[in-house]
């Protein structure tokens, strides 16, 4: 099951995200950051 949530970002960060995430192989800024957030919970878990 999928979940919702909403986020706020500084509009700079949203323009990083903007900028970069078609460079990395990522189709939408949704992807990105659910990438995001698995890469960063791995990395704390290890």
């Amino acid at each position: 099951m999928r979940k919702v949530i909403s986020v706020r970002l500084k509009e700079e960060l949203v323009r990083q995200i903007d900028n970069r995430y078609k460079q990395l192989g990522f189709d939408s800024r949704t992807d990105f950051i659910k990438e995001a957030i698995k890469f960063y919970l791995n990395r704390k878990v290890k």
